[in-house]
Formats: C-alpha cells, sequence, structure tokens
C-alpha cells in the first residue's frame, strides 16, 4: 500500500513539472476492427466520466490519480459491451444528442480541417483561453479520440484517450502531459493524415475530403444528485435510444438497396421485353419465307400465311397477339404445329412479365434529389420548405435549423435559397416543420423564445425578480411598465426606470409632477414672486418668503402679494392695508 502511494505521487509531480506519463493497461484492446459507432460511444463515456471525477475531486492534481486507474476504462468498456456489432449510426451528433451525455455537458464550437500539427496547435489554444475543463474530441470514421484540458490556476494539464491502441502499445492508454508541443505530437500519431490521389489528379479532391476529420469543444454541466438506480435507468434508456436510431438507419439502408434492386430488375423486364419482341419479329419474318421444298399447302397453313399477309402494322401485330387468337384445326405439319406453340408460350410469358412490371411499378416508390447533400431519397423522407417549396432531405433540414438555434438565428431561412444570392424573397422554416425534424428539447424551447420575440419582449421585474414575456405592440405604446407576473404589480418608468408609487399620479422623470400634486393636497401656498413652496406650520397669515434677494410678504390665506420690502414700516403698513381688505383672513 505505501508503495502504491509513492508510486502515485510520484506520478503526480513528474506531470507537474511537465512530463509526459503514459499509463497502459496492458491487453486491454477495446476496438481493433469493430463498429465505428463503438469508438464514439466510446469517447462520450470517457468525456463524461472524466468530468465527473473532476467535479467531485478537491483539486484537479487529485482528480489525475483517479482518471489513471482500470476504472476509467471500464466505464467505456461497459457501454460498448451492451451494443450491437451489426448497428451503426453514421452521424457524431445522433450518439450525442442523448440525456446520458448532454445532462453532463454541453458543446461550445465545431472544428473541421485537415488533422495536422497546424489544425491540432490551434485547437489546443482555444482550449487554453477557456478558463475552465475542456473536453476536444476528434472524429474520423472509424477513428475517434479526446484530448481532455484539465483547468489549474498551476498550469493546464492535457489527458489523451483514445478507444485504439496507440502504435508501440499492446493496450489502451491515457496520456497525461503539460507540453502543448507534446500532445499535438501524440495526436497526430494516433490520428495521421492520410495521403490519397496524385497532384492534380482527378480523384485529388475526394482524397483530401476523406482525410479532413471533424472536432467537437465540449464542457461540462453543473451535475444534478440522482441516486444509483436512476442514473442506471438514464443510461439504458439513452442507450436503447440509440439502439432504436441505429436500427432505423439500418432498416433506411435496406430499404435503400431494395429500391435499387427493384430498379434493376425493371430495367431486366424491360430488357426481356425487348428480345422478346425481336424474337417474335424473327418469327414472323421466317413465316413469310417460301418453303425449301414444294409441297401440298393445307387449310391451317393457308390461314396462317393469309394472316400474315393481312397483318402489318404494328397495332395490327399487337392484335393478332391478343387473347381472342383462334387456333385452326390441327394438322400433320409439324412446323406449324411448333409456330403455333412458341405464339402460345410467348403470349404466357409477356402477359406474366408485363403483370410484374406493373406490380412493381405500382410499389415502387419515387425518389427525389437533395439540393444540399446532392444525394437521391425516397419521397417520405422529404421536407418541403414554406412558401418556396424547395426538397431537401430531413437530415439535412435538421442540421441547419440546429445550426441556426444554436446561433440564435431568427427566422430560420431556406438553405437553398439562401445560396442563390438573386433571390430577395427566401423561404423561411415555421415552428411546426421545427417540430416533425425532430430536434432536442432545449433546441425547440431556444426556438419558441425567438419565436415569442417576434411579438413580444421580455420584461424583468425587480420587486420580484421574475421574468416574463409582454406584448411587444403594448410596451412600445407606453411609458410605464408594470409587472406582468399576478399579485405583484409592481409599476415603474420606462425611461427611469423608478418605481411609481401613485398610479393615479402623473408621472415625472424628476419628480416635478408628483411634488405639485403634494402641494394640492398639503394645500401649501407658492411665493407670488419666486414660485418657491411655502407651508406654514403655525402663526398668522402674513408669511415672508426666505429666499435670498425675494423680500416677498404674501397674504397665506388667499395668495396676494402684501409688497416686495425689506423696510420694516413699509412691511407694517403693507401688512395692515391688506389685511382691512382681505375676505379669507
Amino acid at each position: 500500500m505505501a508503495n502504491e502511494k509513492r508510486t502515485t505521487i510520484d506520478f503526480v509531480n513528474d506531470v507537474r513539472l511537465g512530463k509526459e506519463q503514459t499509463i497502459a493497461f496492458t491487453g486491454i484492446d477495446l476496438l481493433p476492427e469493430r463498429n465505428p459507432t463503438l469508438s464514439t460511444l466510446a469517447v462520450l463515456t470517457f468525456v463524461r466520466t472524466a468530468f465527473a471525477i473532476l467535479e467531485k475531486s478537491e483539486d484537479s492534481w487529485a482528480a489525475i490519480p483517479q482518471l489513471a486507474t482500470r476504472q476509467t476504462i471500464d466505464e467505456p468498456l461497459a457501454i460498448c459491451r451492451r451494443w450491437r456489432d451489426h448497428l451503426h449510426l453514421d452521424a457524431f451528433e445522433d450518439i450525442f444528442h442523448v440525456p446520458i451525455f448532454e445532462r453532463s455537458f454541453r458543446q461550445v464550437t465545431t472544428k473541421f480541417g485537415r488533422p495536422n500539427a497546424m489544425y491540432f496547435r490551434e485547437a489546443l489554444q482555444d482550449m487554453l483561453s477557456i478558463k475552465s475543463s475542456v473536453a476536444f474530441v476528434t472524429v474520423r470514421a472509424p477513428e475517434c479520440m479526446v484530448c481532455l484540458k484539465i483547468f489549474d490556476s498551476e498550469g493546464d494539464v492535457f489527458v489523451i484517450f483514445s478507444p485504439r491502441p496507440a502504435p508501440g502499445q499492446n493496450g489502451l492508454g491515457i496520456t497525461f502531459s503539460k507540453s502543448v508541443e507534446l500532445i499535438v505530437h501524440r495526436l497526430c500519431n494516433i490520428m495521421p493524415m492520410e495521403r490519397g490521389g496524385t497532384p492534380g489528379g482527378s480523384l485529388n479532391w475526394q482524397a483530401r475530403l476523406l482525410s479532413n476529420c471533424t472536432s467537437y469543444i465540449f464542457v461540462p454541466r453543473p451535475s444534478v444528485d440522482v441516486d444509483d438506480v436512476l442514473e442506471e435507468s438514464i443510461a439504458y434508456s439513452s442507450l436503447y435510444l440509440l439502439k432504436m436510431q441505429a436500427t432505423r438507419a439500418d432498416l433506411q439502408r435496406q430499404k435503400h438497396a431494395l429500391v435499387k434492386r427493384n430498379q434493376d430488375l425493371e430495367k431486366k423486364v424491360e430488357d426481356l421485353q425487348r428480345r422478346l419482341q425481336k424474337e417474335k419479329d424473327g418469327n414472323t419474318r421466317g413465316f413469310k419465307e417460301p418453303r425449301p421444298a414444294p409441297r401440298a399447302v393445307s387449310r391451317e397453313a393457308a390461314w396462317l400465311s393469309n394472316r400474315n399477309k393481312d397483318h402489318h402494322s404494328p397495332a395490327q401485330q399487337d392484335d393478332s397477339d391478343s387473347d381472342d387468337f383462334i387456333i385452326p384445326p390441327d394438322d400433320d405439319d409439324p412446323d406449324l404445329k411448333l409456330v403455333l406453340e412458341l405464339q402460345r408460350t410467348f403470349d404466357d410469358e409477356n402477359r406474366e412479365l408485363t403483370s410484374q412490371r406493373d406490380a412493381l411499378l405500382k410499389t415502387a416508390q419515387r425518389h427525389y434529389h437533395c439540393e444540399i447533400c446532392l444525394d437521391d431519397f425516397p419521397e417520405d423522407d422529404v421536407v418541403h420548405i414554406d412558401k418556396c417549396e424547395h426538397k431537401i432531405c430531413r437530415d439535412c433540414a435538421r442540421n441547419h435549423v440546429s445550426t441556426k438555434i444554436n446561433e440564435h438565428r431568427f427566422p430560420v431561412l431556406c438553405p437553398v435559397c439562401t445560396a442563390d444570392p438573386r433571390n430577395r424573397d427566401p423561404g423561411t422554416i415555421s415552428g411546426f416543420l421545427v417540430q416533425l425534424l425532430g430536434v432536442s428539447e432545449e433546441q425547440y424551447q431556444t426556438w419558441v423564445e425567438m419565436e415569442m420575440a417576434q411579438f413580444s419582449v421580455l420584461i424583468n421585474c425587480r420587486k420580484c425578480n421574475q421574468s416574463a414575456f409582454v406584448d411587444r405592440a403594448d410596451v412600445l405604446a407606453s411609458d410605464r411598465m408594470q409587472c406582468p407576473v399576478p399579485r405583484c404589480g409592481h409599476v415603474w418608468c420606462k425611461k427611469c426606470q423608478q418605481t411609481i408609487e401613485n398610479n393615479d399620479v402623473e408621472h415625472s422623470c424628476d419628480g416635478s409632477k408628483e411634488f405639485e400634486n403634494l402641494v394640492k393636497q398639503q394645500q401649501w401656498k407658492y411665493c407670488p414672486s419666486c414660485k418657491t413652496p411655502i407651508e406654514k406650520q403655525f402663526g398668522c397669515n402674513h408669511l415672508s418668503c426666505i429666499v435670498p434677494g425675494c423680500n416677498t410678504h404674501f397674504c397665506y390665506a388667499c395668495g396676494a402679494t402684501i409688497n416686495r420690502t425689506a423696510i420694516p414700516s413699509e412691511i407694517m403698513a403693507g401688512k395692515a392695508e391688506h389685511f382691512r381688505t382681505c375676505r379669507l383672513h
């Protein structure tokens, strides 16, 4: 136990000092030559397990020994053993968008390019700019690998995991390093850049396209505490959902193969019909040739000869093959019997082949050409864009809509229309079509919010700290805002954001309207000269304004000016004169 603990401490110290460390599990070969879907499942499961370990650990260095254990490898092994070898999913997004993975981490961005040193170096620099743990998953069928960045204040640590043994290893392994260049070198060794086609050759662009890879950057989501039974149920349902999707994709491939076989059979039927028609024409021409030896012409031969002479046009020739063909009486001529038997056999085969062809045409499904991926699909897989009536396949439509939702772009326009710069009136994708495409629940919630944003505005109430959407027209038409949450009723000014206490009083952002209303309620008086509001608390109705330089004396009862002076004798004289005539005093 002490030696094992010492070995763990030495391992962590070597990684801390910048040395590259690789933990190899000899004899474990997860996916030597199996279904590439398993590679994606194994990598995503490793990312999920690694993020869970990092969240539960006290610090980053305490999580590194746990990542280097056999238990971390057993998680991808366990989920891959429950997958059927014959099932396969082409799209990485189909595997990622299941509950077991979506609740553990979320996608930040996507990269596409050739897997060379420059590509991986740029990706690692992008990861270093994110101040949290990040997973960089790279896919190029059938390979899939992940580079995990463990965020730490002393220096980030990179972890590489691939479900296939690295060159020179006899089993699966996990590599730890703080050096960007060493990690770039390891990634290039795991996924080397393939070289196909001669420079300038006709297949050079295809080889370059196949050698490209797609990378996805994920960050962890906050975990939710659930019991082991619920966690196992989520894993089981997610794996079952993936199996159903893979089964559906397999049935689609079988369906395409059957449609192709149906088309080949139709071509064979047409070829047989042409061959039979040629044989029929050859037999007809043979009857017109004279016999090599003269003999007595029987009644049936004369009838057949006259029939051939009277029917020369194609339409008439078709009438001769109808069901009302009358077989003349038997004769001893063996050639005539052979001709009639061949004609009867041809008619039977022709009717059978015609009925088979009609039945195949009824069951065959029409195909259409997708203008995005340039592939042919059955008509039941078509998506009609509103207004423009463009037809694209369901996968292309779902990927296009998902990308726009993730970018928060609305409205979502038809990709075919936007590709044409001359089109000034492109079609739009409706909410009903988004539901049919089968986007995730989170993406559909984002779509609903963007759709509502056309006609509504999100209002945040600072009193109840809740938010709700209100009609955009109502917000623009009024200067006051009222909290739409029931039982709150908070009202505030849209311009100054101040709370409006009395809705019956006209609001002013500087408070002048409210103060005028207060003056009226309290029955205060204004100075007749400088208009300063004055309140009399006690004493007589003779008041003098205290504003410097005003010197106005007035009656508080009637509001009239007595005089404007600072001389006491004039003040007394004006006061006596006014109160002799004031009716309100």
